[in-house]
């Protein structure tokens, strides 16, 4: 299921590219110890990093994306990015309602903030000139 729209997606998968994994998934697959150590990582950082070992595409027979994908909806938290064996997760650790609901009110506000073009003033070039001339005499 994916709550995060395209422009934030992006930008988190940027963020978080360069951080080790600190999860991994074996050859006994989507047991409780390895889920329970990802939500765990994802409680306290709200991000991880999960690598998918040769034992757990033999074991589950799934292809990497499936994984993921699978890991993600067990866990409750967005799929960022899958590159080769490694996948971001992303859950938010305030929840998902108040981190959506935030999102909103950016987007509204960045709405709000559009620029308006300036109003051109004309100039008087006679009164410009007389005023400083004023001043010189």
């Amino acid at each position: 299921m994916k709550r995060l729209p395209g422009k934030v997606r992006r930008t988190l998968r940027a963020k978080y590219q360069d951080i080790p994994p600190r999860a991994w998934i074996g050859k006994k697959g989507f047991d409780e110890g390895a889920i329970g150590e990802i939500m765990t990582q994802l409680k306290k950082d709200g991000v991880v990093k999960v690598e998918i070992r040769k034992g757990a595409l033999i074991s589950t027979e799934m292809d990497r994306k499936a994984i993921a994908e699978k890991v993600a909806e067990l866990t409750d938290s967005e799929l960022l990015d899958v590159r080769g064996k490694r996948f971001i997760l992303f859950r938010p650790r305030e929840g998902w309602e108040k981190y959506l609901n935030r999102l909103k009110l950016k987007e509204l506000s960045v709405e709000k903030r559009e620029e308006k073009p300036v109003e051109k003033v004309r100039l008087d070039i006679v009164r410009f000139r007389k005023k400083f001339k004023k001043g010189r005499d």
